[in-house]
C-alpha cells in the first residue's frame, strides 16, 4: 500500500477545504496539534477513570446498606427495616434463576455472552439515551453494572447530556475492566445484586420477596418476566398501582424471549395468559405503617434497635435476619376480624354519638386538650419554642389533611381541609382494639394487633396501653381459691358482702344487674360474672394472696392488694392479661411471652437465640378446674353467644371470660382453644368517650366477636394445622369426679341445691 500517495491525496483534499495553499501548512499543524492533544487527553482520561474506579473487591464484599428482614415463624417476610435501600444479596451464582436470565438477556442485552463489555451494535442507542436520560439506554449488562458500581460509591444524580456522555465513557472503560477480571456468571450475580427495582428495593432477591414473597431461585417464568419488566421503569410499571401497564410490559418481555428463540411460541402464549400474581401490598411495605402487623413491627424495631446498639450492629445497614414467632396467616386473620367487626360497631357508635344532646368532649372539656398535648404535632411545635397560645392558634388553623375513614375502596383515607383541633375531635370517637394471640406451651406470640390503622393511630394498645380489665380478672381470684382448697361446687351467698375498706367505710359490691339472693356455686358465679361472689371469695383468701398468684401467672404490672381487685379495678395491658390466661390453658405452667426466635447476620451466623423463661404457677388440677369453669362461661354464661355469633364448629372446645368496666369504657374478652389463647380489648383512646348503654358497651358485644371471627378464620384454614376435634389437655391421673357436683356434695356431706346441680349438669 502506497501510504505516501494517500497522504498527498489527503493533503489535496485539505487544501480544497481551506482554499488557500499558503495557509494550509498553518492549518495542518493545528490539526496535528489538535489530534495529538486529543490522544494525550484520552490517555489521561482513561488513567483517571481507572484511578477513580472503585476497588473490585467491593463486588465480593459490598459496603452498601443491607436491610434487616423481619420474618414470620414460617419464613415469610413481614417487612424490612432500612434507611434508604431495601437490599438482600444473592450469595452465589448457584442461586441465579435461569428463566430470569433468559428474560433479562432478551430484553436488556441479547449479545451479553458474545461481547467483551461493550455491545457496539447496542451502543447506537446511546444517542437516544442522551435525549431521554434513560440510564440504561444502549448499555450492556456489564455497563449497567459499572454504573451501579459507581452509584454504590459516589451515589446517583440526575445528569446533563454532557455528564451522560462522560458517564457512558466511564461505563465503557470500567466494563472492559470488569470483563477481563470476572466471568460472565460472576458479572451477572453482581449485577443482580445491585440493580434497583423501585420502592427502595435493590437486587433481585429483595425484589422477588418484595413482589412475590419467595426466593429468587423459585420464580416462575411469568414472575421472572415481571421483575425484568420493572427495569424499564419500576415506578411507571408498578404492578400494585398500574397492573395493566405492568402486565403489558411483562408480556413485551415474554415476546422478546420468543423473538430470540429462548421460548417457543406455545410457551410464550401460555406464559402471557398468567396473571401478575403479585402478593400483598408490595410497595406500601416501604412505609412502616403499611403492610401486615405494623404495630408489631414497630414494637420489634424499637426492641432490636436497643439490642443492636448494645451488640455493635446497625439494624438499617447490616442485613440482619430476625426470625419472629408471628404467624403471618393468623395475623392476617386477626386484622381481618378486627376490621370486619369494628367497622360495623363504629357505625353504631357514631349513630349513638349523633343522638346525644351533648357530646363527651363537650361534657368533659379536658378530653381534646389532653389529646392535643399527647399529639406528635404538639410535641414538635413545643420543640420549636412556641408557647401554648401560639400552639393553640396553630391547632385551630385549617390545613389540607388526610383523615382515616372506614372505607377500604379509598385505602381508608380521605383528603379534606380541617383544623388539627377539629381532627382531634374527629379521631376521639374512634373505637380502638388491642389483640394478641399466644401459644402458651412455649410463650410464642402469634398475632399482634395494636390499633385500627398505624398510619393514623400510632399508639399501640397491646403492650403500651393499659386499661381497667373488669371481670376478666375474676379467673385469677377463683384460681387462687381453688389452689387453696376451694372447689367449683362450693356455694356462696349471693348477697353484697360488707367489707371494711380501711378508711372507716364499708364496701358493698353489687352485681351489675342489681340482682341478688340465695346460694350459688362458684361455677355458676363465674359463668354469670357475679360481683358479690368474687368479693366473698377474695375476702376469704385475702387480696395479697390473689396478687401473688396473679404475678406468678404472668401479670407483670403492680397490683395494690385491696378487695376491689376482685372486680378488676386495676389497669393491665392485653399482653400480660392474655399471658395469665395462657397459664391456665398450659395446666399451670407459665411461659414468658416472646416474639423473637433468633437473629442472624447476613451470612447466616446466629447472633441471638431465645432462651425460654418459665415457672410453675398453679397445680395442674387447679388449672384444669379453671379450664372447665371457663368452658361453662361459653356454654351457659356471659359468653354463650360466641359460638352462634362466629358460627364456630360444634366440636371446637372454647373457654373464656368477658369483661366490661364502669361506664362501658372498656370491653374485654380473653379466651382459648386447645391450641392458642387470645385476648381482645376494645375502647376509645379516652375513657370518657364510650357507649352510653351496656347493650352495646359490654365485652360480649365490643370484643368477643373479634375473637370469634378470628378463631373461625383460623380453624377454617387447614394450612395452619389446628385440628378442630382436639380437646383440652387433662393432667395425668385427673379424676372426672372432681367435676361432678353430686358426687362432691355426697363426699363432703353438703346440702344439694337442686337448681344449681341441674345447671352444672
Amino acid at each position: 500500500m502506497d501510504w505516501k500517495k494517500y497522504w498527498l491525496v489527503f493533503q489535496e483534499k485539505l487544501k480544497n477545504l481551506f482554499y488557500f495553499d499558503k495557509q494550509f501548512k498553518k492549518y495542518r499543524n493545528f490539526i496535528l496539534y489538535f489530534l495529538g492533544s486529543g490522544i494525550i487527553l484520552f490517555i489521561i482520561l482513561v488513567a483517571y477513570i481507572i484511578w477513580e474506579m472503585p476497588p473490585l473487591n467491593i463486588l465480593e464484599n459490598p459496603k452498601s446498606n443491607l436491610s434487616t428482614q423481619i420474618l414470620d415463624r414460617n419464613g415469610k417476610i413481614l417487612g424490612s427495616l432500612f434507611d434508604e435501600e431495601n437490599r438482600i444479596y444473592l450469595k452465589s451464582t448457584d442461586a441465579i434463576n435461569d428463566t430470569f436470565v433468559k428474560a433479562l438477556i432478551a430484553t436488556e442485552d441479547i449479545r451479553f455472552y458474545q461481547h467483551a463489555g461493550i455491545d457496539f451494535v447496542g451502543t447506537l442507542n446511546i444517542f437516544f439515551s442522551i435525549i431521554t436520560l434513560d440510564p440504561r439506554g444502549g448499555s450492556s449488562i456489564t455497563q449497567q453494572l459499572a454504573r451501579n458500581l459507581y452509584s454504590e460509591v459516589v451515589g446517583n444524580e440526575r445528569s446533563s447530556s454532557f455528564k451522560t456522555v462522560f458517564r457512558k465513557f466511564k461505563e465503557a472503560i470500567v466494563s472492559i475492566y470488569l470483563e477481563r477480571n470476572y466471568t460472565k456468571e460472576e458479572i451477572l450475580k453482581y449485577y443482580l445484586n445491585t440493580v434497583p427495582f423501585g420502592s427502595n428495593t435493590y437486587g433481585v432477591q429483595s425484589a422477588s420477596k418484595f413482589y412475590f414473597q419467595k426466593e429468587f431461585s423459585k420464580l416462575k417464568a411469568h414472575e421472572a418476566a415481571l421483575i425484568v419488566a420493572l427495569l424499564k421503569g419500576p415506578t411507571f410499571y408498578n404492578p400494585f398501582k398500574y397492573p395493566e401497564r405492568a402486565l403489558n410490559r411483562r408480556n413485551t418481555v415474554i415476546e422478546q424471549m420468543q423473538k430470540y428463540g429462548l421460548v417457543s411460541e406455545k410457551e410464550a402464549n401460555a406464559i402471557k395468559k398468567r396473571p401478575l400474581d403479585v402478593v400483598g401490598k408490595g410497595a406500601n411495605l416501604e412505609y412502616h405503617s403499611e403492610g401486615l402487623a405494623p404495630y408489631f413491627r414497630e414494637h420489634l424495631r424499637l426492641y432490636i434497635k436497643k439490642w443492636a446498639n448494645q451488640n455493635g450492629y446497625n439494624i438499617y445497614r447490616d442485613g440482619l435476619r430476625v426470625f419472629t414467632t408471628i404467624d403471618a396467616k393468623m395475623q392476617e386473620y386477626a386484622e381481618e376480624a378486627m376490621r370486619e367487626h369494628l367497622k360495623d360497631l363504629q357505625s353504631k357508635f357514631d349513630a349513638e354519638l349523633k343522638s346525644l344532646e351533648k357530646k363527651p368532649w363537650e361534657i368533659d372539656s379536658s378530653i381534646i386538650p389532653r389529646a392535643m398535648r399527647h399529639s406528635a404535632r404538639y410535641q414538635a411545635l413545643k420543640k420549636e419554642g412556641l408557647n401554648e397560645k401560639e400552639i393553640l392558634k396553630d391547632f385551630k388553623t385549617k390545613i389540607p389533611m388526610k383523615l382515616f375513614v372506614w372505607d377500604e375502596t379509598v385505602n381508608y383515607e380521605k383528603d379534606t381541609v380541617i383544623s388539627p383541633w377539629d381532627s382531634l375531635i374527629y379521631y376521639s370517637k374512634f373505637l380502638q382494639p388491642g389483640m394478641v394471640a399466644i401459644d402458651p406451651t412455649s410463650g410464642k406470640i402469634l398475632t399482634w394487633v395494636g390499633g385500627i390503622n398505624h398510619k393514623f393511630f400510632k399508639y399501640d394498645h397491646v403492650e403500651k396501653g393499659k386499661r381497667q380489665i373488669g371481670s376478666t380478672f375474676k379467673p385469677f381470684v377463683y384460681a387462687t381459691a381453688f389452689d387453696n382448697g376451694f372447689h367449683p361446687c362450693d356455694k356462696e351467698l349471693n348477697q353484697p358482702p360488707a367489707i371494711p375498706s380501711g378508711d372507716g367505710k364499708v364496701w358493698r359490691p353489687e352485681n351489675s344487674d342489681k340482682t341478688s339472693g340465695g346460694e350459688v356455686t362458684l361455677r355458676y358465679a363465674l359463668a354469670n360474672s357475679l360481683n358479690t361472689i368474687s368479693a366473698r371469695v377474695i375476702q376469704k383468701v385475702g387480696p395479697p394472696t390473689v396478687v401473688e398468684y396473679a404475678s406468678k401467672m404472668g401479670i407483670n404490672s403492680p397490683i395494690e392488694p385491696v378487695y376491689s381487685i376482685a372486680l378488676g379495678t386495676m389497669d393491665l395491658n392485653v399482653l400480660e392479661l392474655t399471658s395469665g390466661y395462657g397459664t391456665i390453658l398450659n395446666l399451670g405452667k407459665w411461659y414468658e411471652p416472646f416474639f423473637i426466635e433468633r437473629i442472624e447476620d447476613k451470612n447466616g451466623n446466629i447472633l441471638f437465640q431465645h432462651t425460654p423463661n418459665s415457672r410453675e404457677a398453679l397445680s395442674p388440677t387447679t388449672a384444669y378446674l379453671m379450664i372447665d369453669m371457663l368452658k361453662t362461661v361459653i356454654q351457659k354464661g356471659t359468653g354463650s353467644a360466641l359460638r352462634w355469633i362466629a358460627q364456630l364448629h360444634w366440636a371446637l372446645e372454647v373457654a373464656g371470660k368477658t369483661g366490661t368496666t364502669q361506664n362501658h369504657s372498656d370491653g374485654w374478652f380473653v379466651g382459648f382453644t386447645p391450641h392458642f389463647v387470645a385476648g381482645v380489648w376494645v375502647g376509645c383512646d379516652d375513657r370518657n368517650v364510650h357507649f352510653q348503654k351496656i347493650q352495646l358497651g359490654q365485652g360480649a358485644v365490643m370484643a368477643m366477636p373479634i375473637w370469634g371471627k378470628f378463631a373461625k378464620k383460623v380453624y377454617d384454614d387447614p394450612t395452619i394445622g389446628y385440628n378442630v376435634y382436639d380437646k383440652f389437655r387433662k393432667p395425668a391421673n385427673f379424676k372426672d369426679d372432681l367435676l361432678d357436683c353430686k358426687k362432691y356434695y355426697e363426699k363432703n356431706k353438703t346440702d344439694v341445691i337442686q337448681e344449681q346441680v341441674n345447671f352444672d349438669e
